[in-house]
């Protein structure tokens, strides 16, 4: 298998990288796929997404960022791949395109109609930021969510949610992804900085 290139590190949750990595193994077989959820992706909700990253930037200097339609496109592509296959836990989701950082969040509820919103899905990134050693900027499983969100170079964002009856569960999955990719090795010190 070949090693991923060191030159940028995707950011997603911890358990999102881990499934891209297991994925590399091989195709997603179409006969062990599900229905994937349906999508709840609309404006008033790309709104929140961007209002939410925006708050957030503020506090670490970064530029506001815009909605791009296309990464709308790819983060709806994603939700639909993670959905179809078993979720952040499935080992036949398709890796994340290098083209863009992406985040991943999962919501789980026993209350069917009970969904995560795009402002806590934002708020769970960046509060993996609480043990992020600006002395020491870099990147960790635990901290790339946040400083993906907060990452200074990236200037576009677009985001999807995919909600519904899972095997076990009601779901929500809310996926966002990056243009420029943040998680670059050795730019965290000028894209990652400490709140004001």
């Amino acid at each position: 298998m070949p090693r991923p290139t060191a030159r940028t590190i995707k950011a997603a949750t911890a358990v999102s990288a881990l499934a891209s990595l297991v994925a590399l193994a091989g195709p997603a077989e179409a006969a062990s796929a599900r229905p994937p959820l349906p999508s709840r992706t609309d404006t008033a909700f790309q709104n929140e997404c961007l209002t939410a990253h925006n708050a957030y930037r503020a506090r670490h200097g970064a530029p506001n960022l815009t909605t791009d339609q296309a990464l709308v496109a790819y983060a709806k592509q994603r939700a639909d791949q993670i959905t179809r296959y078993d979720g952040l836990e499935g080992t036949r989701s398709q890796p994340a395109s290098r083209q863009y950082g992406q985040n991943v969040h999962w919501y789980r509820s026993f209350t069917p109609g009970r969904t995560a919103s795009c402002t806590a899905a934002v708020k769970s990134w960046y509060d993996g930021g609480r043990t992020y050693d600006f002395a020491h900027p870099g990147f960790s499983t635990r901290t790339g969510s946040f400083t993906q969100v907060v990452w200074k170079g990236t200037t576009k964002v677009g985001c999807a949610q995919a909600t519904g009856q899972g095997p076990s569960v009601y779901e929500t999955y809310v996926v966002c992804a990056y243009q420029a990719p943040g998680n670059v090795t050795g730019r965290y010190r000028e894209n990652v900085l400490p709140r004001r």
